[in-house]
């Protein structure tokens, strides 16, 4: 279970930073605007979805490990 919670977070920060890129920076409001800037919101959103999952999976089995 921990190798999935290390995936969770590893998909869930390169798509923070997907979206970070995609809102902040000049190059990335330039290949994404208008209704294409949706891509980058979404990647952001599902992005700190999978983070919040992986940590809560990563926090469960330290916590079953530590309880044994």
């Amino acid at each position: 279970m921990r190798l999935i919670a290390i995936l969770f977070m590893g998909l869930g920060f390169c798509l923070c930073a997907f979206g970070v890129w995609g809102f902040y920076t000049p190059d990335g409001r330039a290949r994404f605007d208008e209704m294409d800037g949706l891509y980058p919101m979404f990647a952001g959103a599902i992005g700190i979805v999978a983070l919040v999952i992986g940590s809560i999976l990563w926090g469960v089995t330290m916590w079953r490990n530590r309880s044994r």
